[in-house]
């Protein structure tokens, strides 16, 4: 498989969990932390999908590993011819960038032909009281607007519009919308945009309380007064309801009494900490990166016997760098399994060992038998208990792959 189409579409899949993740805690955060903290924390809080969803991009934590070669069965694979990938997998990743395109590009026109459609209703005087234009944003009002609302309710109206104006929300709405098109596939990310739409206007209608706290009941009317909006608008505010639950939700705030100063300024405080540790969270949960490097190599010292007619011999004895792990001084060896005593089993295992920073062995690799699998299983079992002085590495602990050891076994003597 291609690797750049599966990279791209991990890093994908990383930051719709990520999101997905985010946007479930808030969704069921919410509504009491609206309760305890005012709708200005929880519309704060919703910074917690971008900030989560982009700590996927910062670099997961590293862990060096030392490795002290390739294993026979890695230099047989390495120099066996490559396998044919099959057509499935070579044409998935370019169909699913297809289809990932082609949704993005249905759910745009759908947005836009909305948004086009409220435009049309707002050049119509139909259409309002809202935010419109993303670079210079701008209050449409329908054309009764005089008629249908009194001096003070146009008041408060365009005290609302003023308020998404002075906060950039429609900005915000629009990279929402965008949002949207590109993960298109993951309904919580269609959920979690309309949820933030509510708890924006909620936030809204709290600062303008803020603002003016003589006239919550003259708001609370002239939000029942004003009509369902006929036609939603993706981009910008709109002080109509899409539905009548999120215009129970508004008007049963203003029934609440206020947040003092200080209660607003810890609830901010709060806020801002869970979007931070949101962060930090989901790029802790990545998983790690391991990079691998070449561990000092074996140094095989060896001493020639001078040659007396016969065949030349050479005695090799087999030394590993001091930076190579060591059984810590409490090494336990494996206890001598009770029927290989019986049948009288004895021979020689070999294996490879992976050994943590910490010392702990992480993989026992089997690389050579004993021809008795009660003594392989044995050898395996003991050392995964074992813990070992680490590797080094300019004087600091690695992981280090690879690391050959020979358990022998004998029945005339312990385990050396």
């Amino acid at each position: 498989m291609n690797a750049v189409p599966t990279e791209i579409m991990e890093a994908i899949v990383e930051l719709n969990i990520a999101a997905a993740v985010a946007i479930l805690f808030l969704l069921a955060l919410r509504k009491p932390a609206r309760h305890i903290f005012g709708p200005h924390a929880v519309y704060l809080l919703w910074a917690i999908v971008p900030i989560a969803a982009a700590a996927t991009f910062i670099p997961a934590r590293t862990v060096e590993t030392l490795s002290l070669g390739m294993t026979l069965e890695e230099i047989i694979a390495l120099a066996a011819p490559p396998a044919a990938a099959s057509l499935w997998e070579t044409v998935l990743p370019y169909a699913l960038a297809v289809a990932w395109i082609v949704g993005a590009i249905v759910t745009a026109a759908a947005l836009v032909s909305r948004q086009a459609a409220f435009l049309h209703d707002a050049d119509l005087g139909l259409a309002g009281p809202a935010i419109v234009g993303f670079s210079h944003p701008r209050i449409v009002t329908p054309d009764d607007f005089v008629q249908r609302f009194s001096e003070t309710e146009r008041k408060l109206i365009l005290a609302h519009e003023q308020v998404h104006i002075d906060r950039k929300d429609a900005r915000i709405n629009t990279l929402v919308a965008l949002v949207r098109c590109l993960f298109w596939f993951n309904p919580l990310v269609h959920i979690g945009a309309k949820a933030m739409r509510i708890d924006q206007e909620l936030s809204c209608d709290a600062e303008v309380m803020d603002r003016r706290p003589r006239v919550r009941r003259a708001y609370a009317e002239t939000l029942l007064k004003t009509q369902l909006a006929s036609r939603p608008l993706p981009v910008g505010c709109y002080w109509p309801a899409e539905s009548q639950h999120p215009l129970t939700e508004r008007v049963d705030m203003l029934a609440r009494k206020p947040l003092s100063s200080r209660r607003r300024a810890a609830a901010t405080a709060i806020a801002l900490a869970l979007t931070a540790g949101a962060g930090i969270a989901a790029w802790a949960a990545q998983p790690e990166r391991t990079i691998v490097t070449e561990g000092p190599d074996v140094l095989l010292p060896f001493d020639p016997i001078p040659n007396d007619g016969r065949d030349p011999l050479v005695r090799v004895s087999y030394k590993i760098d001091d930076a190579s792990p060591r059984p810590t001084a409490d090494f336990s060896q494996p206890a001598y399994p009770a029927l290989s005593r019986k049948l009288r089993e004895e021979g020689d295992v070999v294996v490879e060992l992976c050994v943590a920073q910490s010392g702990i062995v992480d993989d026992v690799k089997l690389v050579t038998s004993s021809g008795h699998p009660l003594l392989d299983n044995a050898t395996i079992a003991g050392l995964q208990r074992s813990r070992f002085e680490p590797a080094t590495r300019d004087g600091r602990p690695v992981r280090l792959c690879g690391h050959p050891l020979t358990m022998g076994w004998r029945l005339n003597a312990a385990p050396p």
